[in-house]
């Protein structure tokens, strides 16, 4: 009974000797040890409100009011804080005099990013000790090799969750200010320890737009350096599910991205669509060096047709400069028009391109001023839906009886045309279109605005130019090789075109007819092969011509 008693006595000694450690252990007074080591690794400033020894529900520390200062050159606001930081420790190893991280808790972080008014990130600079502000605005920094994944990378940890997080991205440097939360951020990190490929699972909600974002997969294995042999992870952004893998090289990466299926109306970007689409089959690879971002291919389906892209992008400026080429083919035109733009015409057909561009800056005014580039687009079997190019120039001439297929449609065989952009403008070059009462051909040009101003000769056929010239004297002198060439002039814009002949052309023509004939009659006279009467005769037809009486 007494070893009994004195074995239950020892137990209870033990025990209260545990659970009064961390009322007996001042961790707090250490902090002048491993402060100035986090804040050189961080390069911010940080403070601690209270760490102590935890016994239950595991043994370890807790940090309470962790608090990470932001650079102060965008203020003294936090970067980042959080209510309490737990580290477990295994009680096995301490036995061997090892310290095994088991568990590191991050809850109720709160994270503020911040872009200045000169286009600077408050994030360039964490991690680098010694780097001063960057002056150029910084839309993309370059990563550091130092950091907090580093260290992630040097601790042994089974599992490193965060719960009811929240992500403020603030952007100050636009006309408008603009803000993105990420709320209910839920973080878990499994197998965090080096030679390993750790698991992990991100959960947020992303406000304004309300869109749950859902990231799954492994990366590793982890390294003494931000080296990353393999990437797989699955993203989930609202009903879209995206596959991403690459991996990493100091401050190099390369990144393939997949989606079977997009449709726009899930996306939480501005795409340049008034209605939803399919985007199919999405494939990007990428490579990223420094802040040059080489996209080498892009690849989806469109509009029933195929979308090819390649180029390259350099980060670091508000207005980053870009070049890039890409084809387009067998796209059907109608539901892309439709989708794209509402306008009173609309084309039809079976669409191709070959584009090359260059410029700098992605908004409509940075566009307009440096968009620069050549190409070519041939579309072919389709119907210009609203209008008729023919009863245009048949109503301008003011020709009766002249029956077409369709008053208000176009249908083609082959339109083709080089292109070239500069200064917000599109110039049409070398234009042929091909139907069954007509070739066209001509060019001109088409604003980013949508004003249009184009010239195109309506070469008819000889079946049509003869109905027409037989109720159009004019016309019948326009006439050149049995067939009439009528000089088109468009105008106005996209959503309400203009038509009207160019009527100085048109004249030319006339005159040019004109003279010949005069030139035929004098030389008859000359010749004596012509008589004064078949010359009155002939003076008198041309003038009826002319006139119509």
């Amino acid at each position: 009974m007494r070893i009994v008693v004195g074995s239950l006595i020892i137990v209870a000694l033990v025990v209260g000797i545990v659970l009064a450690l961390p009322f007996l252990i001042d961790l707090n007074k250490y902090q002048d040890q491993y402060k100035p080591l986090i804040e050189d690794s961080l390069n911010r400033k940080i403070h601690i409100q209270n760490i102590r020894l935890t016994i239950w529900p595991r043994l370890g520390a807790q940090v309470a009011g962790f608090t990470v200062l932001d650079d102060p050159a965008f203020g003294s606001s936090p970067f980042a804080s959080l209510t309490s930081l737990d580290v477990g420790v295994k009680l096995i190893p301490l036995f061997s005099g090892k310290v095994e991280i088991e568990d590191i808790a991050l809850r109720n972080p709160v994270i503020t990013v911040l872009k200045n008014k000169d286009g600077v990130l408050n994030v360039s600079t964490i991690g680098r000790t010694g780097v001063e502000l960057p002056k150029a605005p910084s839309r993309a920094p370059i990563p550091s090799t130092e950091g907090p994944l580093k260290i992630l990378a040097l601790l042994a940890v089974d599992r490193v969750s965060i719960t009811d997080g929240k992500l403020t991205y603030r952007d100050l440097s636009a006309p408008k200010p603009t803000e993105y939360i990420l709320q209910d951020m839920e973080i878990l990190l499994q197998s965090v320890r080096l030679g390993q490929s750790p698991s992990l699972h991100v959960g947020t909600l992303v406000q304004p737009m309300n869109l749950p974002v859902k990231l799954d997969g492994t990366f590793g294995p982890l390294k003494a350096s931000t080296d990353i042999d393999s990437i797989n992870l699955q993203l989930a952004l609202g009903k879209t599910d995206f596959t991403i893998t690459g991996k990493t090289t100091g401050q190099n990466a390369s990144l393939n991205i997949s989606a079977p299926l997009i449709h726009t109306a899930n996306l939480p970007i501005d795409l340049p669509f008034q209605k939803p689409v399919d985007i199919k089959n999405l494939h990007i690879t990428a490579h990223v060096q420094g802040q040059n971002l080489l996209l080498q291919n892009l690849s989806f389906q469109l509009f029933d047709g195929q979308v090819a892209a390649e180029g390259r992008v350099t980060s670091g400026s508000e207005t980053p400069p870009f070049a890039g080429k890409i084809t387009l083919q067998g796209m059907q035109l109608a539901p892309a028009i439709n989708a794209m733009a509402t306008t009173q015409v609309s084309i039809s057909g079976t669409a191709g391109a070959d584009l090359g561009v260059q410029g700098r800056g992605w908004s409509m005014p940075d566009l307009t001023k440096s968009l620069e580039g050549t190409g070519h687009v041939a579309v072919k079997d389709g119907k210009i839906e609203g209008v008729n190019l023919l009863q245009e120039a048949i109503s301008i001439l003011k020709v009766a009886d002249i029956s077409l297929d369709s008053a208000k449609a176009t249908v083609f065989s082959t339109i083709e045309t080089d292109l070239a952009i500069k200064q917000g403008t599109i110039h049409v070059q070398r234009l042929l279109m091909d139907s069954h009462d007509f070739q066209a051909t001509g060019g001109g040009t088409i604003g980013f605005d949508q004003t249009l101003n184009l010239t195109v000769n309506l070469n008819l056929s000889q079946d049509l130019s003869r109905k027409i010239a037989g109720s159009s004297p004019a016309a019948k002198l326009a006439m050149k090789e049995d067939r009439l060439s009528l000089p088109l002039v468009i105008t106005g814009s996209a959503q309400a075109p203009s038509y009207g002949l160019d009527m100085k052309g048109l004249t030319g023509r006339v005159q040019e007819q004109v003279q010949k004939k005069v030139e035929e009659a004098v030389g008859g006279l000359l010749k004596g092969t012509t008589k004064p009467e078949d010359f009155k005769r002939q003076g008198r037809d041309l003038l009826k011509g002319l006139l119509g009486r």
